[in-house]
């Protein structure tokens, strides 16, 4: 998947004052001027307030992270909506965990590119007007420099005493393995976990090896494959994002990291 130009890496923007922490929707208010969305949000926070409890999952504030694959064979799941459905189903994640209601997103593919961070202002349309207006070519899949990226974001640039948490959703099989390997080895010293989605009919053997990897400092990975991301439903998708983020933020703690 890789014969297609690819992005050149920008750098991250500087660290902007935190916003003031937005409520969940209520009824009669509508914070994306979409009450229809607004509902959405609101349902769907409620079920990933409900099994963060029933998953035993020690962690009441965190930074969420979305990425998301940009490589050629992506490009119809952009222009069909599926990717903005996405987006949407994402967020209510970082609502329940972000103070600030919002949730931080880098595109990758031969390198990687954030763009404005998902927050009631933004996520209304935001595939439309943030992504596919800009017309960027749709590149091969690495995921080296993006974990790369957001490991020295979070543990050097813009360090916290809590922990980050990576949604990391890509439909094939990446040219860098060493490198994400090495990668991912690095970031398992910080208070960062990775969940990583596979859609589609990829088979998936790096990341269920990355799964498993031996030799890290605590295990900050867990690798998940959705046939078809559209057809599962609300709270199937969150139990099975949410999977082992409290088995990992326990050893974490046993480790001495801030989560």
């Amino acid at each position: 998947m890789g014969i297609f130009d690819v992005f050149k890496k920008q750098p991250t923007p500087a660290p902007q004052p935190a916003s003031t922490p937005q409520p969940a929707p209520s009824a009669g208010v509508s914070l994306t001027k979409n009450p229809e969305l607004d509902k959405k949000i609101s349902l769907r926070k409620n079920i990933v307030v409900d099994l963060t409890k029933k998953q035993n999952i020690g962690i009441t504030a965190a930074r969420v992270v979305f990425v998301l694959d940009h490589s050629g064979s992506m490009r119809q799941m952009y222009k069909d909506g599926t990717v903005q459905d996405v987006l949407e189903r994402i967020f209510p994640i970082a609502m329940h965990f972000d103070d600030n209601a919002e949730m931080e997103f880098y595109l990758f593919d031969s390198n990687f590119r954030e763009l404005i961070p998902v927050n009631y202002n933004s996520i209304d349309g935001y595939v439309q007007r943030v992504i596919l207006s800009r017309n960027d070519h749709f590149g091969g899949t690495m995921y080296a420099p993006v974990i790369k990226e957001i490991t020295d974001r979070y543990t050097k640039r813009e360090p916290a005493a809590i922990s980050t948490f990576v949604i990391f959703i890509t439909d094939g099989s990446n040219s860098d393995k060493k490198d994400a390997k090495e990668a991912i080895t690095t970031a398992a010293n910080y208070n960062i976990f990775w969940k990583f989605v596979g859609i589609g009919n990829e088979k998936f053997e790096f990341l269920e090896r990355l799964d498993e990897l031996e030799g890290r400092f605590v295990d900050n990975a867990n690798f998940v494959s959705i046939n078809d991301i559209t057809k599962i439903d609300d709270r199937q998708l969150y139990s099975r994002l949410l999977e082992e983020y409290g088995d990992w933020s326990a050893a974490a703690r046993q480790k001495g990291l801030k989560v």
